[in-house]
């Protein structure tokens, strides 16, 4: 396949990717939304003090942590019923939002080790250290949104699962190798930008730290 034809392909093609991509970054943004919510309280919870309350909310941070998210993907996607009744009527259940719900409780985990230790920093009232959680939360961002391609086993029309139907529609083994890589260019030029940004931002407020400490 010519170079000429391989850009033609993409290019044509593109409006129908892009859209499969904003399906992955609505996935993200809405599990990184619920998991900051539910994270945030468990890392209030933990600051408490010893009780039932801090320990029950450690035990389910633990919990989060080690739950593969993968396989809970496959276990939310069968026990959500695809449609749910309410005041008599039917409403589909969106595939979507399993995908962030599977996806939102890594980032439970995550919020609750990381909002836990900006909270003490705050209490202490080293407030560039407590700062440190933003460039962290949008670091974990960019890893949710690399995992949302997971999405595409439960039937999510992301970019990964679009991809698929490029590639069945034109056919070719070296179409999927442009389609592939075209669909990997989306995810680094949106993470590239924020990750190099997040560690400028990381680092600025470690030289604040340290300058504060001497």
């Amino acid at each position: 396949m010519a170079s000429t034809e391989i850009v033609d392909l993409l290019w044509t093609w593109t409006p129908f990717l892009a859209g499969g991509f904003a399906w992955n970054i609505l996935i993200s943004l809405v599990a990184m939304l619920i998991g900051t919510l539910f994270g945030a309280v468990l890392a209030r919870l933990r600051l408490s003090g010893p009780g039932p309350l801090a320990h029950a909310s450690l035990l389910l941070t633990e919990l989060t942590r080690n739950i593969p998210t993968f396989v809970f993907l496959f276990y939310l996607a069968f026990l959500i019923p695809a449609e749910f009744a309410m005041a008599g009527d039917l409403y589909a259940f969106p595939v979507w939002l399993k995908a962030s719900l599977a996806l939102s409780v890594a980032v439970i985990g995550f919020v609750s080790d990381n909002l836990f230790v900006a909270l003490q920093h705050r209490q202490n009232r080293n407030h560039a250290a407590t700062l440190l959680f933003i460039p962290s939360w949008t670091t974990y961002l960019l890893i949710i949104v690399m995992a949302s391609s997971t999405a595409s086993v439960i039937g999510v029309g992301e970019i990964v699962s679009r991809c698929n139907v490029v590639i069945a529609a034109v056919g070719g083994d070296e179409t999927m190798l442009w389609v592939y890589t075209y669909a990997i260019a989306y995810f680094l030029l949106f993470c590239l930008p924020l990750n190099w940004a997040m560690g400028y931002a990381r680092k600025r407020l470690l030289a604040r730290i340290e300058a504060a400490a001497s």
